[in-house]
């Protein structure tokens, strides 16, 4: 049986629809990490009071097993949930990316059967510095994908910005202060960067239908 063969713009939206997937499941997977990493806090759990002599050569030292078990747990799982905070963030920006880069080829006249990002020699995806903005003419949720953009781009400048004074050789009060009103804000860089991704893949729809009208 021959194999049909998909058009590009059903197979452009399934690559975005992709991503867009990938995403859901890091989001999925970072948020259960939290609610675990939650499960061993120790502000919240009796410790009980039991203690062990663990002997070694030449020394012999005292330790509460509870409170060791709980901290251990607490280290494993609070790597794991970092390490899929960056997973997320990963997913959420190539979703972001990849679906505002498929608009932009439809706007272009190109025809792409799949999203193209840039990786990087470790295999990691490599983003530029900002989003472009689309220009779309008589569509109706513009003003939420482009407010969805700014939000994006806010959480990236507030970064930048706790790192441009996190690296300098003396940190003030007040500069340490606004450090970390950066990163609150710079936090919300993967459900922005997912929100983003959400308006600018139902962009991608309204392109190609405009485009597809026009032809």
């Amino acid at each position: 049986m021959t194999k049909r063969t998909q058009p590009w713009t059903a197979s452009l939206q399934d690559s975005v629809y992709a991503l867009g997937a990938a995403a859901r499941e890091c989001q999925a997977a970072y948020r259960a990490a939290v609610i675990a990493k939650g499960h061993v806090d120790l502000d919240r759990i009796r410790l009980l009071d039991g203690k062990v002599l663990r002997r070694d050569t030449g020394y012999t030292g005292e330790q509460e097993p509870h409170l060791a078990a709980l901290s251990r747990i607490g280290d494993v799982q609070l790597n794991n949930q970092h390490a899929l905070e960056r997973l997320y963030e990963e997913a959420a920006r190539a979703y972001a990316h990849g679906a505002n880069w498929a608009v932009q080829q439809v706007l272009s006249g190109a025809q792409p059967a799949h999203v193209e990002l840039k990786a990087g020699p470790d295999g990691r995806y490599v983003f530029a510095a900002f989003m472009p903005v689309l220009q779309l003419d008589r569509y109706a949720k513009a003003n939420a994908l482009e407010a969805a953009r700014r939000t994006y781009e806010r959480c990236l400048v507030a970064g930048f910005e706790a790192e441009g004074i996190a690296d300098q050789d003396y940190i003030s009060d007040h500069d340490a202060g606004q450090m970390h009103e950066s990163l609150d804000v710079a936090e919300g860089l993967p459900d922005a960067a997912y929100a983003y991704g959400v308006q600018a893949e139902s962009a991608v729809h309204f392109a190609i239908n405009t485009r597809a009208s026009r032809e």
